[in-house]
């Protein structure tokens, strides 16, 4: 088990650590700022020296005074720090040092370190003094250029030597370091005691209170009444408040369960983990005569019948050990002395976690059924008034039907109780778990297992499943075995926990930050979910002290987020808040504002969510209106002339082609009428055929024209209640189907669709009208109209028992004029399924049919929905 230092301690010892790093720290830059300086000034001793020696040695060479220029290199032994000095000429030999005895020689010959060969080589090149320092070594290298006098005859020299200065800055940096730390122990007290200080702050106003708040809880837990442990307005303020009252809930919900089992008429105990039984309710003590504090532990035991002790601790280890639900009997010694035969089914009790508590048990006194029948009567009245009042389903099973019921489980089926006695269990559970439920009951009827728990699908009346979960164990009942037990409706525990799982994901996943801010002048925000990143913002930097949530929101959105009760308790509004990266985004936000016992705003929380590109969306999408707009305006004006022009002609030949027919068919009347006596039977049947001819020709006038009507109407494009339209359209024939023997059977669910409401009346007039034209030869005719959502799409078909149709047609069928059938045998023009496609495709649709020469034919149309 890991273990953890106490929280006062850790905090005293991190803000110790934080002092001795900011006074390490200031170590280090003491340090640091005596070194540099110590090094500047031994730098610019060195660059000055050594420039003035380089410029006397030129100026004493040029005069030809060489013993001079060895005095002007010995003079620089007064230099502080310096290891030594000298001058070298051509050749690389030494011509003066600070060091008697060298000249001649060169560096190496007499054991003195050389000047670093690139400082030398810079030096001659640029004709400039060069320092530079070694850290390896602490030293510093001086090297500076020196013109040699010319030979004769020439007028500059091409040589030239050098001086080279070597200062040792060990002892600086050493001085400096005892200077940085004697300045560095001046300022680490000051920082200690303001550790120190903040450590007794923190233990004071932080760990004292969060120790008083846990001795608090362990007190209430124990049953203690210390008062509330802290108070304030602080958050430890407002947590000691809030512990407090759920303290109360807890020790209400604890003091309501005990005095709920002390009130149980049977006897019930407890055990703990351990297998110590610590609680036994008024029954169990009013039926031995006990007090509790006898009873608890193995206290219990003393009244047990000394028969019985080894098969129950048998029976109690076994369960123990396996963290198993058991049933046992035995004699139990009653307040009067008698032993009482009782039966004791026992529960474990699990944890939040699934960690196992103890059980929870009870008793019921068997010694009634030995005693007398009256007494055997009054028991099972009072069981079956229990269990028929219980929330939970209990049942009897025996030889695979339901011997008994109680009303909840019946109910939960869709049964009534005397409806589901006796009825086979197959007929309760889903088909794919019957063999499992089928083994269950083998087994605890065989005797295999004594008690079994398990789920499985149920079969309500209505042909509906719902999970539950059955305990159940063997009993012998009426001379055989049977089963008995109790049965849980999970239903509403599976909707929860499907609820809490889409919750948690939607709230991983979702684009929506939740907020939490105080009512305090701009808006601090008390918390924040994780997914606020996503606006280049951390928790940490939003919950923050000193940060304030106003300072996010535009200049121009504030006096209106400002304002959080002129729009209600309940929120709904968008604004604009600067992100992370300096951007503004629409936000929005819907949210509540919190108010307390007094009526007063105590907290305002929200739901904020990115909609900038909802914004966008809009102002493209009202762009793009006014654009699409302005073509059909320009589009609608065009049209609206062509079809002015289209109707003007449609009138002309109407009326055109139907004058020459009505006067036809008036001169036929009139024959018919006025000169009858005069004419055969085979004149008659000549007027006859020219009046059906004027008739047919006139219904073929007007279905071209219904074709040219649905060519260049304006679609008026609208939800349209389908089984309504249907419904309708039906009724229209009312007469037509009750003269009839046809039989309609319709099956159109509530579906909507979007189409041209009259475009789809005439396309479902025309093929209702063929399938009763078509089918009413058929011996027994038959039209079938059903709908079914399918997607985003509405399929509808029309069926009929008709004539039907040879499928190598199909295309022919929809063209306009074409028919496969003789006008004398069934009326028509081959005009209706031409306007049946157009004015289906014109919806977004599609039409099609299906159909055998005798079989029928269906027609199947598609629509959005």
């Amino acid at each position: 088990m890991v273990s953890y230092l106490p929280l006062r301690q850790l905090l005293l010892g991190i803000v110790l650590v934080f002092g001795v790093l900011v006074a390490a720290g200031q170590f280090a830059f003491i340090l640091n700022s005596y070194s540099e300086d110590a090094r500047t000034r031994v730098e610019m001793i060195a660059r000055h020296s050594g420039g003035t020696l380089a410029a006397n040695l030129e100026a004493a060479l040029a005069e030809g005074e060489g013993r001079y220029a060895r005095q002007l290199v010995a003079q620089r032994v007064t230099l502080p720090h310096l290891v030594y000095a000298a001058f070298v000429g051509s050749g690389e030999r030494i011509v003066a040092a600070t060091r008697p005895g060298l000249e001649g020689h060169t560096l190496a010959e007499v054991g003195l370190p050389a000047p670093p060969s690139a400082l030398v080589s810079a030096a001659r090149r640029t004709l400039a003094g060069q320092v530079a320092g070694d850290r390896g070594s602490d030293r510093l290298w001086g090297v500076f250029p020196v013109r040699l006098p010319a030979p004769v005859g020439q007028i500059r020299s091409t040589q030239a030597g050098y001086a080279v200065i070597l200062m040792d800055t060990g002892a600086l940096l050493r001085s400096a370091r005892q200077q940085a730390l004697r300045q560095s122990l001046i300022v680490l007290l000051p920082i200690l005691l303001l550790s120190l200080g903040i450590g007794a702050l923190v233990k004071v106003l932080l760990t004292d209170r969060i120790e008083q708040l846990l001795a608090y809880t362990r007190s209430q837990a124990r049953g203690g009444n210390l008062p509330r442990p802290v108070s304030g307005s602080d958050e430890l303020g407002l947590l000691g408040r809030q512990l407090s009252s759920l303290m109360r809930e807890v020790l209400d919900s604890r003091d309501y369960h005990v005095r709920l089992l002390d009130r149980m008429p049977n006897p019930i105990w407890r055990a703990d983990a351990a297998g110590a039984f610590d609680y036994f309710n008024q029954a169990w003590l009013s039926s031995t005569g006990r007090e509790l504090a006898q009873e608890l532990g193995e206290g219990w035991l003393a009244g047990m019948h000394p028969d019985d002790l080894a098969s129950w601790r048998q029976i109690f280890r076994a369960a123990l050990s396996a963290r198993r639900p058991f049933s046992t009997e035995y004699r139990l010694r009653f307040r009067n002395g008698d032993y009482h035969w009782m039966a004791s089914h026992a529960e474990p009790i699990l944890g939040g976690d699934g960690r196992f508590l103890g059980y929870i048990g009870s008793c019921f006194d068997l010694q009634q059924d030995r005693d007398a029948a009256a007494a055997i009567a009054a028991s099972e009245a009072r069981f079956r008034g229990l269990v028929e009042r219980t929330l939970v389903g209990v049942y009897l099973v025996r030889d695979g039907r339901m011997t008994y019921a109680n009303p909840r489980l019946a109910e939960w089926f869709g049964y009534e109780v005397e409806e589901i006695i006796d009825l086979p269990i197959a007929r309760l559970v889903h088909p794919n778990d019957l063999p499992r439920v089928t083994e269950q009951l083998r087994r605890r009827t065989a005797g295999e297992v004594d008690f079994v728990q398990y789920e499985f699908r149920g079969m309500r009346r209505d042909g509906s499943s719902f999970p539950v979960e059955v305990y159940g164990s063997r009993i012998d009942y009426e001379g055989g075995p049977a089963v008995i037990g109790a049965l849980l409706d999970l239903t509403n525990r599976y909707r929860d926990q499907a609820a809490l799982k889409a919750a948690a994901a939607v709230v991983e996943a979702s684009p929506t930050v939740l907020f939490r801010w105080r009512l305090s002048p701009g808006w601090p925000v008390a918390y924040v979910s994780e997914n606020v990143h996503r606006w280049g913002y951390s928790t940490s930097q939003l919950t923050a002290e000193d940060f304030r949530f106003i300072d996010l929101v535009h200049p121009d959105d504030r006096e209106r987020v400002e304002q959080p009760g002129a729009e209600g308790d309940s929120l709904l509004r968008e604004y604009r808040i600067r992100t992370g990266d300096g951007r503004y985004i629409w936000v929005e936000e819907r949210g509540s504002l919190q108010r307390d016992a007094d009526g007063q705003l105590a907290e305002r929380t929200g739901l904020l969510t990115d909609v900038t590109e909802r914004h966008r969306t809009d102002a493209a999408m009202r762009e793009l209106n006014a654009e699409l707009e302005a073509r059909v305006e320009q589009r609608t004006a065009q049209l609206a002339v062509l079809n002015k022009e289209l109707e003007t002609f449609a009138y002309s030949v109407s009326h055109d082609l139907k004058a020459p027919l009505r006067g036809i068919d008036g001169y036929s009347h009139l024959l018919m009428e006025d000169y009858a006596g005069q004419l055969d039977e085979e004149g008659k049947l000549f007027i006859r055929h020219i009046r059906s001819g004027v008739k047919q020709m006139a219904r073929l006038i007007d279905d071209l024209l219904a074709y040219s009507r649905m060519e260049r109407r304006t679609l008026q494009r609208t939800e349209v209640n389908l089984p309504d339209m249907v419904r309708g359209i039906l009724a229209e024939r009312a007469a037509e189907l009750e003269s009839g023997h046809t039989r309609i059977e319709v099956d159109v669910p509530e579906l909507r669709v979007q189409a041209d409401p009259d475009g789809l009346a005439q396309v479902l007039r025309n093929l209702v009208d063929n399938a009763l034209k078509y089918s009413k030869d058929a011996a027994s005719p038959e039209v079938r109209i059903s709908a079914r959502a399918e997607g985003e799409r509405c399929h509808v078909r029309v069926q009929d028992n008709g004539i039907g149709f040879d499928m190598k047609f199909h295309d022919r069928i929809f063209e306009i004029f074409q028919r496969l059938q003789r006008a004398e045998d069934y009326a028509g023009t081959g005009v209706g399924l031409a306007i049946v496609r157009k004015a289906v495709q014109r919806m977004g649709g599609r039409v099609w049919a299906e159909g055998a020469v005798g079989q029928g034919a269906t027609f199947h149309l598609e629509l959005p929905l």
